[in-house]
């Protein structure tokens, strides 16, 4: 085993937000790092819970990305973020800060397998959706790609053997590349400048536009 290297309270403020919030059961809850938190009006953006709607036009989602969290977090947070609003369906996303942090990609794995497992004994039928690293213009290296490329193919694996998780590809949006037939290639020559703020990390409206249209399409099935 391993021993955690973030401060596990150090997002607090965060969770004490949600906690602060109505309780909402039998939603698709997206969970994870800052890619899910500035989907948000207090960063400019339409909120993921107006831009991802129920086929009947109702309000399907709930949004609790809390930024610069890694997956130990969480997996730390799941009984106060998670368990007390009984999702129907859960959409995990995470990788760069636990990069950031030197956590291995087995690692970031191992405490997602005993999240998604708490979530599958907690709310049987639950339907699971695991994301692998989004492309971003900042951190684009040998190392990087090498680190991300393991993240997924252990995501690919997790999903074989478990048939109610699915996972969420970004490479199969097209969108974020200058020309979809590089749509995978995760280098900055490939990768459109245009959906970013500043920090070549985050997206503006226009990223969240085209990832409301995937994550969308991906949700189909239950929304």
């Amino acid at each position: 085993m391993f021993e955690p290297r973030v401060p596990l309270d150090r997002l607090e403020k965060r969770i004490l937000e949600f906690e602060q919030q109505p309780i909402q059961t039998g939603k698709i809850l997206f969970y994870g790092s800052s890619g899910f938190t500035r989907w948000s009006p207090k960063y400019g953006m339409r909120p993921l819970e107006e831009d991802i709607r129920a086929k009947d036009g109702s309000l399907a989602c709930i949004n609790h990305g809390f930024g610069s969290s890694t997956a130990e977090e969480l997996l730390y947070y799941y009984g106060r973020a998670i368990k007390p609003w009984a999702p129907r369906a859960l959409v995990i996303s995470i990788v760069h800060n636990d990069r950031g942090w030197g956590y291995s990609p087995n690692e970031i794995m191992t405490n997602l397998a005993k999240l998604l497992a708490a979530a599958r004994t907690d709310f049987p039928g639950i339907r699971l959706y695991l994301c692998d690293a989004r492309p971003t213009l900042k951190y684009n290296n040998d190392f990087v790609t090498r680190f991300c490329e393991e993240f997924q193919q252990l995501c690919r694996e997790y999903c074989a053997r478990h048939k109610d998780t699915k996972m969420i590809c970004h490479a199969d949006c097209a969108g974020f590349w200058k020309d979809p037939a590089d749509a995978g290639i995760f280098d900055r020559e490939k990768i459109r400048e245009d959906i970013y703020v500043e920090d070549e990390i985050h997206f503006n409206q226009l990223g969240y536009d085209i990832y409301k249209d995937f994550m969308t399409n991906v949700l189909a099935e239950i929304l």
